[in-house]
């Protein structure tokens, strides 16, 4: 779990349909840009930008795919598993709960603290 410093910023990216849908999708399976795109029903250049700011908040993860004709492309995946939102004297605070890949934990485990 981590804690958000932009709790606006955060609710104002989630406001947003299109990367809405894009969370969805990448949490069924690992998607690409264009397949994304298909998906939530704007162009890839819109899926790419909302992709950045849903990397700034560590919602999502790339992954680099290799293809037999020497070109790699990314596929991405939702990391987000829940959020909390409490509200206290200071305002607003949001916690998030995201999933870690197997291979991840695993170098966890074997590396240690």
């Amino acid at each position: 779990m981590s804690d958000v410093r932009d709790p606006e910023g955060l609710a104002d990216l989630l406001g947003d349909e299109c990367v809405r849908t894009i969370l969805v999708e990448a949490k069924k399976e690992p998607r690409s840009a264009s397949e994304l795109s298909d998906r939530a029903g704007v162009s890839e250049p819109t899926v790419y930008r909302r992709l950045e700011r849903l990397r700034e908040y560590d919602l999502v993860t790339e992954d680099i795919q290799p293809v037999t004709d020497g070109k790699n492309y990314k596929l991405y995946r939702t990391r987000l598993e829940g959020i909390e939102l409490d509200l206290d004297e200071d305002g607003f605070e949001i916690t998030i709960s995201r999933r870690d890949r197997m291979r991840d934990r695993f170098m966890q485990f074997v590396e240690g603290p």
